[in-house]
């Protein structure tokens, strides 16, 4: 971590915990959770996935009129990487930030710890917590927990690559930053912006920078251990929201708009790669039970061989749903397309991609509050070189149960 990176951490800290003795309500708890399971058959043989997440938050409220709080978030998901790639899951060869603290071989594992103060000021949020950038992301309706085209948690048939969210820092640690919402008034009213800086985030070592589908190649041939690095991830990211009246009803529009980026600091063989860059920006409107929006990302993936197209993805569906409550149902359509070319210069094999595709239709119904089983159908196309394992395909139909508490 930089020296101006630990002094900056520390003075926030040191801010969120001044006057903590000066509470003047008692501390109030929240407990929250999500938990799923999906079972499915992928091309004739079964597969099944289970997923869980559990949010605990401690806050109180000052003398002055301003929160304070802590919270704690713990995961299981066998599925998640130990550190999030800066493409695509399958397609990237290099990852941002780590996926939380726990033993390499565990499945479960301590995904955020921070601190936080919100006031007139705005809100302060310190530790190992999401970025701003997937904190006000906007991408394509679903009605499903984990089994998604893009953001999924569950990947039954393992070819799925689409990937929207502008998550490259992970839970490393950072500061972020929150104006008021709405802070500017009028017709920018419904506007939240935010930053979010991560002083360093972790190496590459222990192979941590070879997807599951073995492009482990530099743009120059090179294999990726422990060379890639990046220092001073900033985040920018704002989320806008507004109300359009249509007849007796309203129309819901939602923007979410993030950058980021990160400074390349390589130990050796600096020339392959270069600094991080990603854009993302989705749209959503929703008018009664039904929900249209979609999201793009584009991002060099940190390698020096690319500018803006070392991978670009998108998704976009519709949702409809005739409420929440016990006995409700909802169905969804979705698409999503990502390309990734960011191994496309090597000298070896200089045709290597990854180009998927998938489509996706579902239905699912509402068994008691927060409580939702469901059914969807699946297909995933990638295309890759014969150097990389050739062209696969896979058709899946999974039934999703899932628990809010």
């Amino acid at each position: 971590m930089t020296g101006l990176g630990k002094a900056f951490i520390s003075v926030c800290a040191a801010a969120l915990t001044a006057g903590a003795a000066y509470a003047a309500d008692p501390v109030q708890l929240e407990i929250e959770g999500e938990a799923s399971a999906a079972a499915g058959i992928v091309d004739g043989n079964a597969k099944a996935d289970a997923n869980a997440e559990v949010k605990v938050k401690a806050s109180s409220i000052l003398d002055n009129g301003i929160e304070i709080g802590a919270g704690v978030m713990a995961r299981l998901d066998g599925d998640q990487p130990r550190q999030f790639f800066g493409g695509g899951r399958y397609s990237s060869v290099l990852i941002g930030g780590p996926r939380g603290i726990a033993p390499d071989e565990s499945d479960v594992y301590l995904e955020g710890a921070y601190a936080y103060a919100k006031g007139s000021f705005g809100q302060l949020i310190v530790g190992r917590d999401q970025g701003i950038a997937r904190l006000l992301a906007v991408k394509s309706p679903t009605i499903f927990s984990a089994v998604n085209i893009n953001d999924w948690q569950t990947d039954l048939s393992g070819l799925n690559d689409i990937h929207t969210i502008n998550d490259f820092t992970g839970y490393s640690t950072k500061v972020t930053y929150m104006p008021p919402a709405n802070f500017l008034g009028g017709v920018l009213g419904g506007l939240q912006l935010g930053v979010s800086y991560s002083p360093v985030l972790r190496e590459c070592g222990d192979l941590l920078c070879a997807p599951e589908s073995g492009f482990v190649l530099s743009p120059e041939g090179v294999m990726l251990t422990e060379t890639s690095k990046w220092d001073d991830a900033i985040e920018a990211a704002l989320y806008y929201e507004k109300g359009i009246g249509v007849g007796a009803d309203r129309l819901y529009l939602g923007v979410g708009a993030s950058f980021v980026t990160a400074s390349e600091d390589s130990r050796t063989l600096s020339d392959a790669f270069a600094d991080y860059e990603a854009y993302s920006v989705g749209l959503n409107l929703a008018y009664r039970g039904i929900t249209l929006g979609g999201s793009v990302k584009t991002t060099n993936a940190g390698l020096a061989s690319f500018e803006d197209d070392g991978y670009l993805a998108f998704d976009a569906g519709v949702t409809f749903r005739t409420g929440e409550e016990s006995g409700d149902v909802a169905f969804m359509l979705g698409v999503g397309q990502s390309e990734a070319n960011t191994i496309g210069s090597s000298p070896i094999d200089p045709t290597l991609f990854r180009d998927t595709r998938s489509a996706q239709a579902g239905v699912t119904y509402v068994l008691g509050r927060g409580i939702t089983i469901g059914a969807a159908a699946q297909y995933v196309e990638s295309k890759k070189p014969v150097a990389a394992g050739g062209p696969e395909e896979a058709t899946t139909v999974v039934i999703e149960s899932s628990i809010k508490f």
